[in-house]
């Protein structure tokens, strides 16, 4: 998925949430950091992982548990954020659950309506997986958005736009 996606879904989630603006968007961001390992030539490595990011997290979140309880709740959100990453890369090869599993997974789902002599559905389910592989390559041509993530983004974003201004306006 692409990284405006990688922002935009949990900004949406996180405002729902009640999150302050400004909070939901820092807390956004941690969406989009998994992707910094194609700046190394090396997409879908082990920042990929939930696994790793469990094990990333999960001082942190006992030590706001302990230490910090005013910042536990923003910290398990971050957390959230950034596991939302490899799933919502999951329609490609992703090692979710590397070093556990050694190979990358792929999730296609879907229900098409199938329109022919009658009328029916016919559901799509393919799992897919290869050995995980980090190996630097060359170059990695990578959409930071396409025509319909940039066309959610702007669907989802809409109606906080119209909000905000009507909200500024009764002021």
């Amino acid at each position: 998925m692409e990284p405006i996606l990688h922002f935009v879904l949990p900004l949406i989630a996180l405002l729902l949430l009640g999150e302050k603006p400004k909070t939901a968007i820092i807390l956004s961001t941690i969406g989009v950091l998994p992707d910094v390992d194609a700046l190394l030539l090396i997409h879908r490595s082990f920042s990929h992982s939930i696994i790793i990011m469990t094990v990333f997290f999960a001082p942190i979140i006992l030590y706001a548990r302990y230490r910090k309880p005013e910042i536990q709740k923003t910290v398990i959100l971050a957390f959230l954020v950034a596991i939302s990453h490899p799933i919502l890369d999951l329609e490609s090869l992703t090692p979710l659950f590397w070093p556990i599993y050694q190979n990358s997974i792929s999730v296609r789902l879907g229900i098409n309506g199938v329109v022919d002599q009658g009328y029916g559905i016919r559901p799509i389910v393919k799992l897919s997986q290869a050995p995980t592989d980090f190996s630097k390559v060359m170059s990695i041509d990578y959409p930071i958005f396409t025509t319909n993530g940039l066309l959610i983004t702007i669907v989802l974003i809409l109606p906080i736009i119209y909000n905000k201004l009507s909200t500024s306006m009764r002021s």
